[in-house]
């Protein structure tokens, strides 16, 4: 952060994000870093970064790092900060706020900062992950209205020679809008990002045991502190199983519905192991943030809990977490209700789906992120052409494909249970 605790360029706003994204790359994490500036005066709030991967406690000699939080992306961290400050600090109005970032944010990311309402300034571009990956800046992963706001508010540094990039983006809204990086930063962040991604993949494809090497969790005795600790994380851990984990039926209607009602929103999320157990089951926590929905407070408590017990501090407690507990990639997320596909929260739901996944995956069928409801007027079609338009990692490498339940009892509970 500069001396003052403020900035006065396009350079120097860069170049705190970029600081972040080398303590990122310490970190062994994604090399991606951020930070929110007031635009009226160039005062920094906070600078974060990427904190998806998180060191073994006891490793520090042969540092080894296991997935912590996959939501866990610089921006999505920063947009949080605010909710959770913004009263206490009397911060001012997103719209009078720029989160400078050193990457073009991913899906999830841009999702997060669209519903959020801040302006945004990108550095380094990002053709495969990134929301504006064909760098035309006409977001053809976003659907229309989230389209025209990030149009509107969002911005991209020119860059000087060698790379001669020019600006693109708003010149009203982003902070420094109009202004130019020097090839130097530009190449820091760029290079830092593409270096951290190997490693990234390689880290995270140590993702456990298989599924057929796992042992069934709902066999484990009621003092298991893994089975504790489930119970503790959701009142329906372990309690309903569906005999197909990819069929989900009518036994999700009450855990869904209840977890919705105790949530702030009126949607909750299931995650259902391999053997067809939910090891999860809760609501959204948007009063706190507008970005803390259902799917991203299961998908967070369920990461955060495996890695703490992976990592607890008796052997017996990690043995255990590694022979029951599976990594979320082969989970099976069942929403209750599936965004509005024509808006930036199911932008962001796809988006951190993809940044859970991670690495490159065999399509199924039926897929593992399904639904049971649409909102009013919407259409299973609409939910698919948005998939099929995200960048390419989400399509190609991914493969994102969410499908509605294919049990009608399922739906028909639910229908029936909310209108009673």
């Amino acid at each position: 952060m500069t001396a003052d605790n403020l900035t006065h360029n396009a350079q120097q706003a860069v170049a705190l994000a970029a600081s972040q994204a080398l303590l990122a790359s310490q970190q062994a994490t994604f090399a991606v870093g951020g930070c929110i500036i007031e635009n009226a005066t160039g005062k920094v709030l906070i600078a974060l970064h990427n904190r998806v991967l998180e060191a073994v406690p006891g490793s520090q000699a042969q540092p080894a790092f296991r997935l912590r939080d996959p939501t866990a992306h610089g921006e999505r961290q920063l947009v949080d900060w605010y909710f959770e400050n913004r009263q206490r600090l009397a911060l001012p109005p997103t719209r009078e706020l720029t989160v400078v970032t050193t990457l073009d944010p991913c899906a999830m990311c841009a999702g997060a900062l669209l519903m959020a309402g801040f302006n945004v300034a990108v550095s380094a571009l990002d053709t495969f992950a990134g929301i504006n990956h064909n760098g035309h800046f006409d977001f053809p992963g976003l659907p229309a209205a989230p389209r025209q706001l990030a149009q509107a508010t969002w911005g991209y540094y020119a860059v000087s020679p060698p790379f001669a990039r020019e600006y693109a983006g708003a010149l009203q809204g982003p902070v420094y809008a109009g202004q130019a990086l020097d090839a130097a930063t530009l190449g820091l962040t760029s290079s830092l990002f593409e270096v951290s991604v190997n490693l990234i993949h390689d880290e995270s494809s140590n993702t456990g045991l298989p599924p057929s090497a796992l042992q069934d969790p709902a066999s484990l005795p009621s003092s298991s502190e893994v089975r504790q600790a489930l119970a503790s994380l959701s009142p329906w851990s372990l309690r309903v199983r569906s005999e197909h984990p990819r069929i989900p039926g009518p036994e999700l209607a009450q855990p869904l519905i209840e977890a919705a009602t105790e949530g702030d929103g009126d949607n909750a999320v299931a995650l259902l192991d391999p053997f067809g157990n939910v090891l999860a089951c809760l609501g959204g926590a948007e009063n706190g943030s507008p970005v803390r929905t259902a799917f991203m407070e299961t998908t967070r408590a369920y990461a955060a809990l495996r890695w703490a017990l992976m990592n607890h501090a008796q052997a017996q407690v990690r043995r255990e977490a590694q022979q029951y507990l599976t990594h979320p990639r082969h989970c099976t997320f069942v929403l209750l209700r599936f965004p509005d596909p024509t808006g930036s929260e199911a932008v962001m739901t796809l988006g951190a789906y993809g940044s859970m996944v991670e690495r490159h995956t065999v399509p199924s069928f039926p897929s593992s992120l399904q639904y049971v409801l649409l909102p009013p007027g919407r259409s299973n079609k609409e939910v698919a052409l948005l998939a099929q338009h995200l960048p390419p990692f989400y399509t190609q490498n991914v493969q994102v494909a969410p499908c509605q339940v294919l049990d009608d009892a399922l739906v028909q509970a639910v229908t029936h249970q909310l209108s009673a």
